[in-house]
């Protein structure tokens, strides 16, 4: 079985995303108090930022257009990002788990699929 290097690289600048990311969402809804929502949504929006340029150069290692990449990644993110609060939204208001395990579990949908997206669309090579 050959181990594929940008699904580590991948995981690797997730990990530091996903830090950077849970740590907003911890300080917007429990030290300044904002929705659960809320939260979520400005933490994604730093995310996608810092995302973007680690993805293109350290994960995909891509020459390609940025500007179409940008927006081929903005929609990657929206499709993700609607598929993990749509997640996040079922297992909060449903009361299958807490708002701590329920948005470390729509960062793992969320995670999953921008993965698949960017490597397969947005970060193609041509």
């Amino acid at each position: 079985m050959v181990f594929d290097q940008t699904f580590l690289r991948f995981v690797l600048v997730g990990l530091v995303n996903t830090a950077i990311g849970y740590s907003i969402i911890m300080i917007l809804f429990h030290l300044i108090g904002l929705s659960y929502t809320l939260s979520y949504f400005l933490s994604y929006v730093v995310g996608v930022i810092i995302s973007f340029f680690l993805n293109r150069q350290f994960v995909f290692f891509s020459e390609n257009d940025k500007l179409t990449e940008f927006f081929r990644f903005l929609i990657a993110f929206g499709v993700s990002y609607g598929v993990s609060y749509v997640a996040l939204y079922i297992l909060v208001e449903y009361h299958l788990l807490g708002e701590n395990i329920a948005f470390f579990a729509g960062m793992v949908v969320y995670s999953t699929l921008f993965y698949l997206l960017n490597k397969h669309i947005t970060f193609k090579q041509l």
